[in-house]
């Protein structure tokens, strides 16, 4: 999940604020909209049983909603994103660049302004 005490610029994409499961996850729902446990089990590879728990995470810190379905007097839970994938990239920049701002203020702006300028 984005905290900005565990960020790690060292990872690739998504796992410098996510971690992998969370980041493959999200990716598969992403893609391919709302999916079961067993469906993203099946796009990810990756065990139920770790699916299952990261989705608890993730729905508790917003980032994707669970909805029940009754199929056959089965329950089974469905899942979305609750943002697409520009909207959490905004939502991600946004606290690490309040952050940078509360942490170093002027210099923060300062060194924003030149890398916008590179462009």
């Amino acid at each position: 999940m984005v905290k900005l005490d565990q960020i790690n610029i060292s990872n690739d994409g998504l796992t410098k604020f996510f971690s992998p499961i969370e980041a493959a996850i999200l990716r598969a729902l992403w893609s391919e909209g709302e999916m079961t446990t067993s469906e993203l089990t099946g796009k990810t590879n990756i065990p139920l049983t770790s699916v299952a728990g990261t989705l608890d995470r993730l729905v508790k810190a917003g980032y994707t909603t669970r909805r029940t379905e009754n199929i056959n007097g089965r329950v089974r839970y469905v899942y979305e994103p609750v943002l697409s994938e520009e909207e959490a990239a905004s939502e991600i920049t946004t606290k690490i660049l309040d952050s940078l701002v509360q942490a170093f203020g002027p210099l923060a702006v300062e060194n924003f302004s030149k890398y916008s300028d590179k462009k």
